[in-house]
């Protein structure tokens, strides 16, 4: 059995207009060792993402205030190397490929198994920086 990365804590941002959904993963997130911070609508994401150092942010598409594409197309801008993974729960064909145009990295459907989330958010990490040795 493969452990390789499974070790590797990361600080990851989760964004939601949804405080159940924020919380879980919040607590799943956390459980697995990862330090979490959320958000619940882009506009406050980005704040949190120029104050502190993240490796990933998971957000929703359809939020208030700023919604997930043009906090995708916000992170791109400003902050090109991190990945950010899209959750919605219209996963459509032009819904993805508005997503992944605006710089997504990883997609899930709501609802989805954490182990799905967590399994695309190590992919999306590893494929980021294979080796984790240094923290900021």
């Amino acid at each position: 059995m493969h452990s390789s990365g499974s070790d590797a804590k990361y600080s990851v941002l989760v964004v939601d207009d949804n405080e159940s959904v924020r919380e879980v993963l919040t607590i799943m997130l956390s459980r697995r060792g990862h330090r979490c911070e959320s958000a619940s609508n882009g506009i406050e994401a980005m704040q949190k993402v120029k104050q502190s150092n993240f490796d990933a942010i998971i957000t929703d598409l359809q939020m208030p205030e700023m919604d997930g594409i043009v906090l995708m197309r916000e992170l791109s801008h400003h902050f090109p190397d991190l990945p950010v993974m899209i959750m919605t729960g219209q996963p459509d064909d032009s819904v993805v490929e508005s997503a992944m145009g605006a710089g997504a990295k990883e997609f899930v459907s709501k609802p989805f198994e954490i182990s799905e989330l967590m399994m695309r958010l190590h992919q999306m990490l590893h494929i980021r920086k294979p080796t984790v040795k240094q923290e900021a």
